[in-house]
């Protein structure tokens, strides 16, 4: 019984410390608190009202389709003690529309994007004045101030300061007569939103606008061309009449974009007529720039030809393809801009797309600077007659890439740049004198002193000509050869131009030929003669002496001879 009781002791003992264990501090690990509930994220505007772009862009989006109870949510809210019925504030809103499409002078692209807006106006930081609204001499401003909504978030809206001047400006706008002399129908049917008259009118007026600029352009060159004639200088060359050239065409884009303004197009379609204006008047800026550093190059060319700089004028023709690689790239760069690209990110990709295409393309940067130090090294020049890789023409052209060689045959040989840095090239441009070497044939039955003659005569002839190099010139007889004696004529013609000598060197030979002839002696011919005869060849007296001189060195007795060993 005593242990059956200790055992109960026990197990209570055990279950009141494991009931107590909880509520004893510092035994027991700490809960963690709950954490801290996220607030809730404001949703962004869906009409796009957090920058003062996105309110006068969103609002003439909505006006432009004829949502004007949505294009009311643009304006701030009135006063508690001035209330608007809903149909005054759409009115409000298509009258406002039609202000700014006849009387906006700005760029809706010069808007604030920052939804803070422009802090550099001289304006509290929750109003915003649209920069350029209206013409010059117009008194209404376009104001926007920033409120916060019933969420708490901070939106732009038309002030009420500027709205209650709409009606009295909307009075004082002179829509276009037109509208009151063409059928109804073209004005009251819309396209895109916009009346089919305007529409009309933007296609008619492109060939207007192409003809008043293409007589701007004759009108001004018939002028200049009189200014010229009175200082005696030559005239422009003249142009066809429907020859389209970068001024032309840059009067009649800015023309046409005038009058889509004037004729109150829809200025939501300026903003993208006025996109595709930028990418035309940089095409018409890149033309003329290209013309003008054209006309820069050829002018400092001729004027270097005339000094014979022609390595400076192959670098001024390099420079001037540079410089037309890079006004293309910062035109392009300035388009991208205006279009809404992002330049930087534009700048970063050509970046790394000029690293990759540095990589994959090492033989067109060596065939590139290849070019450059052949122009610098002046090795060769436009105009030059050289032998390259046993290719002899005349250089037209020393491109970027490579060099063009105009052959003998009128083929046009393109040499990499590259290659051509690393050829051994033979100029002949540099060549001073012209070496004339030839080979004179005479027969075998000409007596010495015939040949001695000879060789006198056309050395004779040497001497005289004023056109050959004295101190080099020589005439000597060579050699026996099968059937002629050699006789060689060495000499320099003191003619840089390679006609110049062959008409040179034509007329030596002739005088060479006159001199032969009245020597007497004839030129061999490559024949072969068969003797038949009983006589014999050798003289019998020069026989017995040469065999007497043979006994004479056998004798050892005999002055100044050695006997030669007998023969095995």
């Amino acid at each position: 019984m005593a242990v059956h009781r200790s055992l109960l002791l026990l197990v209570f003992m055990h279950g009141f410390a494991a009931a107590a264990l909880p509520q004893l501090p510092g035994l027991t690990s700490p809960q963690p608190a709950p954490a801290a509930q996220p607030a809730p994220a404001v949703p962004p505007d869906p009409l796009g009202r957090e920058t003062p772009r996105g309110t006068l862009l969103g609002f003439i989006r909505e006006a432009q389709e004829e949502r004007y109870p949505r294009a009311v949510e643009y304006f701030q809210p009135p006063p508690t003690r001035r209330r608007h019925s809903e149909q005054d504030e759409e009115e409000l809103a298509a009258q406002l529309l039609a202000i700014l499409n006849q009387k906006f002078a700005g760029a809706l692209e010069l808007t604030s994007r920052d939804p803070l807006g422009r802090l550099d106006d001289g304006l509290p930081p929750d109003q915003e004045r649209i920069s350029s609204a209206l013409g010059t001499g117009e008194k209404f401003l376009v104001q926007m101030v920033r409120l916060d909504d019933e969420h708490g978030r901070k939106l732009w809206y038309f002030a009420r300061s500027t709205l209650d001047h709409v009606p009295e400006m909307y009075e004082s706008l002179t829509f276009p007569e037109i509208e009151k002399k063409i059928p109804p129908a073209l004005v009251t049917h819309r396209l895109l939103y916009m009346p089919l008259w305007q529409w009309i009118a933007i296609v008619v007026f492109l060939p207007v606008a192409l003809l008043g600029g293409r007589l701007i352009t004759l009108v001004t060159a018939f002028l200049v061309n009189r200014a010229r004639k009175a200082r005696n200088k030559p005239p422009i060359a003249p142009q066809k009449f429907f020859q389209v050239d970068p001024i032309t065409l840059t009067i009649a884009i800015v023309s046409h974009y005038i009058f889509v303004g004037y004729i109150g197009t829809s200025l939501l379609y300026r903003l993208y007529y006025r996109k595709v204006v930028w990418v035309f008047l940089a095409f018409d800026f890149y033309w003329i720039l290209t013309r003008i550093t054209r006309a820069i190059a050829a002018r400092l060319g001729s004027s270097l030809t005339k000094r014979g700089m022609l390595a400076e004028r192959s670098i001024v023709s390099l420079v001037r393809r540079f410089t037309q690689v890079f006004i293309f790239l910062l035109v392009a760069l300035t388009v991208l801009s205006n279009l809404g690209v992002d330049v930087s990110t534009a700048l970063a990709g050509i970046g790394i797309g000029s690293l990759a295409l540095g990589l994959g393309a090492q033989k067109t940067f060596e065939n590139l600077f290849g070019g450059v130090s052949i122009l610098f090294d002046k090795v060769i020049q436009i105009g030059d007659t050289c032998r390259i890789n046993n290719q002899t023409g005349v250089v037209e052209d020393i491109g970027l890439r490579s060099t063009r060689l105009r052959t003998g045959e009128r083929t046009l040989l393109s040499i990499p740049n590259g290659v051509m840095a690393s050829a051994v090239v033979e100029n002949l441009r540099f060549r001073d004198k012209f070496l004339c070497q030839q080979t004179i044939r005479l027969r075998y039955d000409l007596s010495p002193d015939h040949v001695r003659y000879v060789l006198g005569q056309i050395q004779n002839l040497l001497i005289e000509d004023p056109k050959v190099e004295d101190p080099s010139a020589r005439v000597r007889f060579l050699r026996f050869a099968e059937y002629a004696l050699e006789v060689e004529i060495y000499c320099y013609i003191l003619e840089p131009e390679f006609t110049a000598y062959l008409a040179t060197q034509e007329q030596l030979l002739l005088k060479i030929m006159d001199a032969i002839e009245k020597a007497g002696a004839v030129v061999a011919l490559p024949t072969q003669t068969t003797f038949v005869t009983r006589d014999a060849w050798v003289d019998p007296q020069k026989a017995k002496a040469a065999e007497a001189a043979v006994e004479k060195a056998r004798d050892p007795g005999v002055p100044g001879l050695r006997a030669q060993p007998p023969s095995d």
